[in-house]
C-alpha cells in the first residue's frame, strides 16, 4: 500500500509511506517512510538528531529493541518536495516506471 500525506499548511510537511497490511488484521507494517523535514527526527538507538528530509527504514534492530518498525532514518539530499519523495520511493523500492499507464478512477460513459 502506498500512503501520500501532505499537510495543507506547511509543504514541507508531508509523508510518502510503502507499507503492507497484516494478513488478518488492520495493522500497516512501514516499510517505508519518505519525510519532509518540516521536524526534527532522532535515532533513538544511535541517539542522533536532524532536521532534513529523511527515510525512514523498517529493521529488525529497532523492532527487537522495541521500537516501531521504522524508527531509523537518514537524512536525504534527493529529493526537496512531495513529488520527489515519491519518485524517489517509487525508485527505491523496485516500481517499474518505464509506462505512463495511468488506471481510471472513473468510469467514462
Amino acid at each position: 500500500m502506498i500512503i501520500i500525506r501532505k499537510s495543507q499548511v506547511n509543504p514541507l510537511d508531508f509523508s510518502v509511506v510503502l507499507a503492507y497490511q497484516v494478513p488478518g488484521s488492520n495493522r500497516l507494517f512501514r516499510l517505508r517512510r519518505y519525510n519532509g523535514n518540516s521536524h526534527e527526527h532522532t535515532n533513538r538507538i544511535e541517539k542522533n538528531s536532524f532536521t532534513d528530509f529523511h527515510i525512514h527504514k523498517a529493521t529488525a534492530r529497532y523492532q527487537e529493541k522495541g521500537g516501531v518498525e521504522d524508527g531509523y532514518a537518514e537524512p536525504t539530499g534527493r529529493y526537496a518536495e512531495l513529488d520527489g519523495a515519491i519518485r524517489c520511493m517509487l525508485e527505491d523500492c523496485g516500481f517499474d516506471t518505464r509506462t505512463a499507464w495511468q488506471p481510471q478512477l472513473f468510469e467514462v460513459t
